[in-house]
């Protein structure tokens, strides 16, 4: 990604840090980005971890069931309007890249779309393990690669 460098997987958390959302870019039928505002990390050594929770019916739920990855893009801006537009489809037909005119780039180690371009970090996970819990399912990943921008 041009205008990013790679960051040290044990430090991708710092870029989290502060944020009040993020956007989580799967792949169904589409590819597919979603914001979520209830997110941390929960290790960081050898290599970062984050959970978030999710309604399991939601798409981007569904599709990380599936291909058991997924990227989290950190906004430039916490009022881009990026984020309630994403946030106000979900449905396997939707392409919100499209419908919403977003601008996305193949992410490095996993098949998603990230978003450089409304993004200041970007981290890519591979699915560790979903919990349960009452009416929500919490995503834990482990990072594969992360890019902050430049």
């Amino acid at each position: 990604m041009e205008n990013f460098s790679e960051v040290p997987l044990e430090k991708a958390y710092e870029m989290l840090s502060g944020a009040k959302a993020v956007l989580v870019c799967t792949k169904g039928k589409n590819y597919n980005v979603t914001p979520y505002g209830w997110f941390t990390t929960y290790d960081y050594e050898p290599v970062t971890k984050v959970l978030f929770s999710s309604d399991p019916t939601h798409q981007a739920a569904l599709n990380i069931h599936k291909t058991s990855e997924f990227a989290i893009c950190i906004p430039k801006d916490e009022n881009d309007p990026i984020i309630m537009q994403t946030g106000s489809v979900s449905s396997p037909d939707a392409d919100k890249f499209s419908q919403f005119g977003i601008k996305g780039e193949k992410a490095s180690k996993i098949d998603v779309q990230v978003l450089p371009e409304n993004s200041k970090g970007i981290i890519e996970f591979k699915l560790v393990k979903v919990i349960k819990e009452s009416t929500v399912e919490l995503f834990l990943g482990e990072a594969v690669a992360a890019y902050k921008a430049k």
